[in-house]
Order: structure tokens, then C-alpha cells, then sequence
């Protein structure tokens, strides 16, 4: 099982990056780079996301569904329930937390675990830290604008 875990500081309150994380356009504004598109089924608990891929991973459609969701505590996590034969994991689940840091920062921690289908982890962590990557470079950019 690989696991790959990252924090980091945002220079934004908490209450503007957790949209960022957990609405459907605070998502779609975190996904540039890596989705092409998301549709939503749903808010909150519940939710299923259907996201098309592009760059890394290629084309193709990708879908997940938040199991656990709390808007006070900021924080949520969704699996993998159709790797739209694009994603290489199998169950993947993901977890997310904004944690405020006073006032005017906070800090943004993603998790993620998955088994890797037919390559080695170590590729197979690579792919999962180039998504972090992109997500953690949207959201500072779109929060410390804000």
C-alpha cells in the first residue's frame, strides 16, 4: 500500500481555502492543470465527483464519492469508486483537512492511500505527489489572491 501525505501553510484564513476544497468551484478552481472538467452529483456527504482527467494521467473520466464530510471541523475524505481505466490504484481513498493557523493562514493536509496496479509504488507515489503538487500550487494561488 503506498501512502502519500503532505501539509502545508496558506497564507489565507482557513475559511477561504476549505471552499477550495470542499465546494464544487472551489474544486474546479484546485483541479486546473489535472481535470478538465468536474460534474457534481450532490454536496457534502454523499457527493459523487465525476472529473475528467487531462495532462498526466491522460483522457478519461474519473469518479469519486465523499464518505465522510464535516464542514465544522474542515475537513473530508472520498475513495475511488471508478478509475474510468485511467487511474492505476486500486482502492484509492483521500483525505483532506484545513487546519486554521490564526487568523490569516492555515494549514491544508491531503492524504491519500491506494494499492498500485501493475507498476511499483514508487512510480505509482510519484503520480499521487504530481497531483498534490498541482493541487497545493492551485489553491496558494487562488487563496493568497483572494
Amino acid at each position: 500500500m503506498v501512502v502519500n501525505e503532505r501539509a502545508s501553510r496558506i497564507e489565507a484564513p482557513a475559511a477561504t481555502v476549505w471552499p477550495l476544497v470542499s465546494t464544487a468551484e472551489g474544486q474546479r478552481l484546485s483541479g486546473r492543470g489535472f481535470v478538465g472538467s468536474m460534474e457534481f452529483d450532490g454536496e457534502g456527504l454523499g457527493m459523487v465527483r465525476r472529473m475528467r482527467t487531462e495532462g498526466h494521467w491522460g483522457d478519461g473520466v474519473v469518479v469519486e464519492r465523499c464518505d465522510h464530510f464535516d464542514d465544522l471541523a474542515m475537513e473530508m475524505t472520498y475513495r475511488i469508486i471508478d478509475t474510468g481505466g485511467i487511474v492505476p490504484f486500486a482502492d484509492y481513498r483521500g483525505a483532506a483537512k484545513v487546519i486554521p493557523a490564526g487568523d490569516t493562514a492555515c494549514i491544508l493536509l491531503l492524504t491519500s492511500t491506494f494499492i498500485p496496479v501493475d507498476m511499483g509504488e514508487d512510480e505509482a507515489k510519484r503520480l499521487s505527489e504530481m497531483n498534490f503538487a498541482l493541487f497545493f500550487d492551485n489553491v496558494k494561488a487562488v487563496a493568497e489572491a483572494a
